[in-house]
């Protein structure tokens, strides 16, 4: 994996998630954070869309659901 891009405080929240367990669809994601930072899901998924253009997160398209996973290490 290749070393991690500059991430606000924010994403470094979603890459825990996702470094915990993975691939997830955003719609897990979106369940842990609403829980645990009381996060609304459009806010989940625009975390989500930076982390992947700035190439901390990858995703594959699985039937309607995109399943994310991170490409670089915690």
């Amino acid at each position: 994996m290749k070393p991690i891009p500059r991430i606000s405080d924010a994403e470094w929240t979603v890459m825990k998630v996702l470094w915990n367990q993975s691939p997830l669809p955003a719609s897990d994601i979106i369940d842990v954070l609403e829980k645990s930072e009381r996060w609304a899901p459009k806010t989940v998924k625009t975390l989500l869309n930076r982390l992947v253009k700035k190439g901390a997160l990858g995703f594959a398209q699985e039937g309607r659901a995109y399943l994310y996973r991170p490409l670089v290490t915690e």
